[in-house]
């Protein structure tokens, strides 16, 4: 036997016990970490949800915690709102929302269960998101004054679909009718999708959803019009296309992705949450991130979301009564 042996066998030994010390302390550093939840109020696969999982991703590089995407999907987000009241603070619990959430289901649900200002804290704004009216690209109608003509002449053109009974997209076809004076009919589907489905398929005269990839595709493709985009200016994807607001129609454009955290979370990891969040936005892969899934980033503050929900909620609140509305 080689004297050297028992000194290999010795280095071996410490090797392999320095090894299982190093895994032992790898593995308490990941026990360790702190987990952030985000609730999802829509299933897997949906818009919100990529986003949010983009965005979860963001975060867990940028604060070193771990990620849980939750996915409670049901009556437009309500779940996902009251499961962000009941969030315990060692639950670090946030909503990813779409504004749906925060400003038309508090207005079209009697009891809905929670309260936007006291159960919710804003962390930021991640993106806009604009609503468009739309027709099968076989209408005569080529902008609203025209719509509205042939809505007159044919009241069955102000059959429009929408993506859910209540959205938002239900009153600014409201808006559009008083403003024009001409009746609309909003026909309600389970999502955006099915109804341009419809529209392509000429079961619908138009829809007003929002617009993005699912409209887009129709649209290059020679399918579809797009007759007023709910924006503050003309947007880059469709330079052609003229806001509501340019056709007389006034009413507010500030729809949003966006993320609240629970009143209940812990104010020094709110404070970390929210300053990472804004910090994100400085970081080109999250920008390229969210452009790839055709949504434009817009980050926006505490405060400034804030202000954008009330400014909202006065406004569709008030349209929510003129309408008659059935609160449910």
């Amino acid at each position: 036997m080689s004297i050297f042996q028992p000194r290999r066998s010795l280095l071996k030994s410490a090797l392999v016990a320095a090894a299982i010390g190093l895994s032992m302390i790898s593995g308490v550093s990941a026990q360790d970490k702190q987990t952030v939840r985000i609730l999802v109020g829509f299933p897997p696969g949906a818009g919100t949800d990529t986003l949010a999982r983009i965005y979860g991703d963001a975060l867990s590089q940028s604060l070193g915690v771990n990620i849980v995407v939750e996915n409670k999907p049901g009556a437009g987000g309500l779940l996902a709102n009251q499961a962000l009241k009941q969030a315990t603070p060692e639950s670090n619990s946030l909503l990813f929302v779409i504004d749906h959430q925060v400003v038309m289901v508090p207005l079209i649900n009697k009891n809905p269960g929670f309260d936007v200002k006291k159960d919710m804290v804003p962390v930021g704004r991640i993106t806009n998101v604009y609503s468009c009216l739309v027709v099968n690209a076989s209408s005569p109608a080529m902008n609203l004054q025209s719509f509205a003509e042939l809505v007159r002449k044919t009241p069955t053109a102000g059959n429009y679909g929408i993506p859910a009974p209540g959205a938002k997209d239900q009153f600014m076809g409201y808006v559009v009718g008083q403003h024009f004076k001409v009746s609309m009919n909003a026909i309600p589907y389970r999502g955006s999708a099915p109804a341009v489905t419809d529209l392509v398929g000429g079961q619908v005269a138009a829809v007003i959803v929002p617009c993005d990839a699912t409209v887009d595709q129709y649209v290059k493709t020679g399918k579809l019009r797009v007759l007023a985009m709910g924006a503050d200016k003309r947007i880059a994807a469709m330079p052609d296309v003229p806001t509501f607001a340019e056709q007389g129609v006034k009413m507010p454009v500030d729809s949003f992705l966006g993320v609240y955290a629970a009143a209940s979370m812990k104010p020094e990891l709110l404070r970390q949450i929210t300053e990472a969040t804004r910090k994100l936005f400085d970081n080109p892969k999250m920008i390229e991130r969210i452009q790839a899934v055709k949504m434009e980033p817009a980050y926006a503050g505490p405060d400034e979301l804030r202000q954008i929900v009330d400014r909202n909620a006065a406004f569709w609140g008030e349209q929510v009564r003129q309408s008659n509305f059935q609160i449910q």
